[in-house]
């Protein structure tokens, strides 16, 4: 974690000096292209998750929909 937070701050300092440097249209670019990695990075973290997490989520949602029903069913809307 520390490795990947000290990468985006070096990235980040990179595309202001380059701003700053030179043409800010480089800059520009280079820092779409860092919040695109940014996004594509995010995406790929968010969707590696191990069994154990998977049985987790489907446990809590269907406690949930049960929840929904029993409060439903108690107001007498269902």
């Amino acid at each position: 974690m520390a490795g990947r937070l000290i990468f985006i701050l070096v990235a980040v300092a990179v595309i202001f000096g380059l701003s700053v440097w030179v043409d800010n249209r480089i800059a520009a670019g280079a820092g779409a292209l860092l919040l695109l990695g940014g996004l594509i990075y995010g995406y790929v973290q968010t969707k590696r998750t191990t069994p154990a997490q998977d049985a987790r989520s489907e446990r809590g949602a269907r406690e949930l929909r049960e929840e929904i029903v029993e409060d439903e069913e108690k107001r007498g809307t269902r």
